[in-house]
């Protein structure tokens, strides 16, 4: 059997040789090794086919670890972690002793942060790179770069546009590549989803509003005053025009859209981005489940079902058939048995409505959201939004249960506090994925949820209790 490229390449720093058609090579065979491995152990799965060019694109430019890549949740950062020395251990991630399921600083020296929790990486990179400002030695050639890729998902978190208001206004020196792809774990929510989608569809307004600038300064009698007012005139143009608005005026350069598969167009973008010296977003698109047809050709039901795949779910690169039932059938799941509780509840109160912060499957409130839409509300991941909306309702008299993981719940803690708890406001929090949760690790544990809310006035904390009967 032939060597192939991938199996070189064991330090990042390796892919800075390659061709260009060669870079494009080791991305396909990422990704034939994430298929093969996370079908047959299961994991984060989907996100991760989409990020192979890009992975590939960054290490192939940057000089890692000392240039800084930062990766948003990490449930997209498969590629990179076998680009960095951890391919031959991939199947080991999730299990005990092995890779963790996201980003973890003590696991290697190219992991920049730990993370479990969305919407971070700007933040982070902000304070990397404005320390390394303050610290800068006079005789280095260049500080190091920084770079934090985020899913659009992770756009829908406040903390993430926090840390854009302040680069901008500082003029910190960063790369963000916006990986589009529509989704996040569920479809992706909101005005921005909205606003990203319209401008990944119509790429060429960039080229269009850039084409009619060369035509004005040329129109004999316009050509000259459009020179003499030129800015002024080209702030309206673009503002009629271009896609990237929203970050020139946030004081972000803006680039895009670029074709986050294609190695070659990734490159030009991201160097150029490199060598601006200021805060720059590329935008660029991809699609969730690349390389594999029922994610890649599914729509978003497709893409949804293979955000993670199951153990033994790929074989040979296809969907594996399923395995013949050897046990009894297993009793329904927590998850699905409260969300079939809440429908019968919303039918019974006209009061009751359901909040997700965009986990609506992950919660059962898919079950909700099919049977009664109009009682179901979803506001991206923005937990403490998702708190902030439930006490708007209950102050009209509405009866909201917030259904967040354990894990998410502790980022609305200061809501719960100070706009539930002190208030008296009748909010139910129903915390999916509580106690000892060992798959995904220590960021995504809910060991927490009993000690941080008996802390607090005007809560009542309940757990349903599993009965077992006796024949």
């Amino acid at each position: 059997m032939s060597k192939t490229l991938l199996q070189s390449i064991n330090h990042p720093c390796d892919l800075h040789a390659l061709s260009e058609d060669e870079l494009t090579r080791v991305a396909q065979e990422v990704r034939e090794h994430i298929i093969a491995t996370v079908g047959e152990i299961g994991g984060h799965f989907g996100a991760n086919l989409g990020t192979c060019e890009l992975a590939v694109a960054l290490h192939s430019l940057l000089d890692s670890p000392r240039d800084k890549i930062l990766w948003d949740v990490g449930h997209q950062a498969y590629p990179h972690k076998v680009l960095t020395g951890r391919r031959d251990e991939l199947a080991t991630i999730r299990q005990y002793a092995g890779l963790a399921p996201f980003c973890s600083i003590s696991e290697s020296e190219h992991d920049i942060m730990g993370a479990g929790h969305a919407s971070t990486s700007i933040g982070y990179g902000v304070g990397l790179k404005e320390a390394m400002r303050a610290l800068k030695v006079p005789s280095e050639p260049h500080p190091p770069h920084v770079v934090a890729v985020i899913g659009d998902g992770a756009m829908t978190g406040g903390v993430a546009f926090e840390a854009i208001h302040q680069a901008g206004g500082a003029g910190t020196p960063m790369v963000v590549v916006l990986n589009d792809n529509g989704m996040s774990i569920a479809p992706n929510v909101g005005a921005l989803s909205r606003y990203f989608t319209r401008v990944r569809l119509h790429p060429k307004l960039w080229h269009t509003r850039e084409s009619m600038e060369t035509r004005l300064s040329e129109l004999p009698g316009v050509g000259r005053r459009f020179e003499r007012y030129g800015e002024q005139m080209k702030e309206s143009i673009k503002a009629f025009w271009a896609p990237g608005l929203l970050w020139e005026e946030l004081g972000w350069a803006y680039t895009g859209v670029i074709d986050g598969h294609d190695v070659h167009a990734l490159r030009t973008a991201l160097r150029t981005a490199l060598a601006a010296e200021r805060p720059v977003l590329v935008h660029i698109a991809t699609v969730k489940g690349k390389g594999f047809a029922p994610a890649e050709e599914g729509g978003e039901e497709g893409m949804e079902r293979w955000h993670a795949a199951k153990p033994k779910s790929i074989a040979n690169g296809v969907v594996a058939a399923p395995a013949l039932p050897t046990l009894p059938t297993p009793p329904p799941q927590y998850t699905t048995v409260f969300g079939e509780a809440l429908v019968q509840e919303c039918r019974r109160d006209r009061r009751v409505v359901g909040i997700t912060a965009a986990m609506n499957t992950g919660t059962g409130l898919n079950i909700l959201q099919k049977a009664m839409p109009k009682r179901y509300f979803d506001v991206g991941i923005a937990e403490q939004q998702a708190i902030l909306f439930a006490a708007g309702l209950a102050l009209e008299g509405v009866k909201p249960v917030a259904a967040i993981y354990s894990t998410f719940l502790q980022r609305a803690y200061d809501s719960i506090i100070h706009v539930v708890a002190i208030q008296k406001l009748p909010v139910v929090f129903a915390m999916d994925r509580a106690g000892l949760v060992g798959n995904d690790g220590p960021t995504h544990m809910g060991l927490y949820d009993i000690a941080y809310m008996r802390a607090l006035p005007n809560i009542v904390l309940m757990a349903p209790l599993a009965t077992r009967r006796c024949s």
